[in-house]
């Protein structure tokens, strides 16, 4: 039998190499404790532990009873699942790292989810059937603007913010007719060249929120709510 995983606490980081470097020091799994969920995370996986930028989400979102929701770039699972906590019916997560989809599947495993939830590897929208439709699209975006040397660094990292791009230029084939997608963004990155990329989509925004730092020299996340337009 396998001895449980202590959990870790959570913390904020205002620097992304220390945080790359401190999840690169981490060689064994942990657990950590979001929304209520208690995740298992493997080495090379982006970790609630550091990232918070799935509470922000979750604390504007609205999910509808029986949702069907796609998490795009699902890292360890947290938005998924927790939208299957509130109330959504199916979820499908992608992930360019096997490491976050095999993360993902053992998170939806552990919290008894099995039947409304898979994961799979895919560069954004590839591992997708042309009639899978959904009624919301989830989004926590890589902010930086720097090459990503590995899968790990993929999640923080977007050079040119070309995943950005290709994640809304395509949404509107994956949404159904009142679907919405939200995208959660930082000052950090581009927010004049997001915007553009929005303007030039098939998505308008219908509303944007906006987080102030909780901690000194901390960024301000950004939330848009977009629909077909």
């Amino acid at each position: 039998m396998t001895a449980p995983q202590a959990i870790s606490a959570r913390r904020q980081t205002t620097d992304v190499d220390a945080m790359i470097a401190d999840l690169r020091s981490c060689e064994h799994p942990h657990d950590v404790e979001v929304c209520g969920m208690l995740l298992h995370i493997l080495p090379g996986v982006l970790s609630p532990r550091l990232s918070h930028a799935p509470d922000a989400l979750i604390s504007k979102w609205h999910i509808q009873s029986g949702a069907t929701v796609l998490d795009l770039g699902c890292g360890s699972g947290v938005l998924g699942l927790a939208a299957l906590r509130a109330g959504a019916e199916h979820l499908v997560a992608l992930d360019i790292n096997p490491q976050a989809v095999l993360t993902t599947k053992l998170n939806i495993e552990r919290l008894g989810h099995c039947k409304q939830a898979e994961a799979r590897l895919s560069d954004i929208y590839s591992a997708l059937q042309p009639e899978e439709k959904f009624d919301l699209i989830l989004f926590a975006a890589p902010y930086w603007n720097r090459k990503a040397k590995d899968d790990l660094e993929r999640s923080c990292f977007d050079e040119d913010h070309s995943a950005m791009a290709s994640a809304l230029g395509g949404a509107h084939n994956w949404l159904n007719a009142n679907g919405l997608m939200y995208v959660v963004f930082s000052d950090q990155g581009d927010i004049g060249r997001v915007l553009n990329l929005i303007d030039n989509s098939n998505l308008r925004v219908r509303n944007m929120h906006i987080f102030r730092p909780s901690i000194h020299g901390g960024h301000i996340r950004i939330i848009w709510e977009l629909t077909v337009r």
